[in-house]
């Protein structure tokens, strides 16, 4: 397993368009739907980095890859079923987990948000206890903790909202170990979290043996110059 993350900054409309072109002509399109030029960059970096990724791993250029979906909309690679990869971004954060097993990862940018009634809505009584024992000033961070590792959860099973977020509970120990519960059962699921930069929580789900501890960052420059000699 491998996971890369990139800072996102600015794009020049002409550069936004150039890469554009190296992408197939769907996700041309919905970067094109976004109002926000932010909103375009974003979703375009998110797309390079996962295409540099998965011809880094594979030894492949970018034209080679085609993407499919399955039922449920979870993106895979049509030529190399067998390879496993997920990205996810937000704010100016995009990240992308590669694996031989399946596997999820889920980026958020914390925000001060009225987090009580999400929570209330989607957690369960175990998770809601795991951010209320918490002091005053860090259950934001705990609910977002907890928000990454159900996402990356259900993105790691690749059936979408088809599995309900309550369904399921996020066990965290004294120790900080992190599980999955199912039917008051832990499943084999595995998960870490990171904290690469501040107020963003990252959290990655596998049926590996073990989680990596490390991402590798990848700045945006270098990123998109290799993603040209890719193409």
């Amino acid at each position: 397993m491998k996971i890369y993350a990139t800072k996102i900054f600015d794009i020049s409309k002409e550069k936004l368009e150039e890469l554009s072109l190296l992408i197939t002509r769907e996700r041309k399109l919905r970067i094109e739907r976004f109002i926000y030029r932010e909103d375009k960059i974003r979703t375009l970096i998110g797309e390079i980095l996962a295409r540099t990724v998965i011809a880094k791993e594979l030894g492949i250029i970018n034209k080679h890859i085609i993407f499919d979906k399955n039922q449920y909309g979870k993106p895979y690679l049509k030529s190399h079923p067998e390879i496993n990869f997920n990205i996810s971004h937000s704010g100016n954060l995009v990240a992308c987990v590669i694996d031989n097993k399946p596997v999820g990862i889920d980026v958020e940018q914390v925000k001060h948000i009225e987090y009580e009634g999400i929570a209330e809505s989607f957690f369960s009584a175990r998770e809601l206890e795991n951010i209320y024992k918490k002091d005053l000033c860090r259950q934001i961070g705990e609910f977002y903790r907890i928000w990454t590792l159900k996402e990356s959860y259900v993105k790691c099973c690749g059936q979408g909202l088809s599995i309900p977020l309550k369904s399921f509970s996020i066990s965290i120990d004294s120790s900080d170990k992190i599980r999955s519960v199912i039917d008051s059962k832990y499943s084999e699921h595995i998960f870490n979290t990171f904290e690469v930069e501040p107020d963003y929580k990252i959290a990655v789900c596998s049926i590996s043996k073990e989680v990596i501890n490390d991402i590798i960052m990848v700045g945006q420059r270098n990123l998109i110059n290799n993603f040209i000699d890719l193409s």
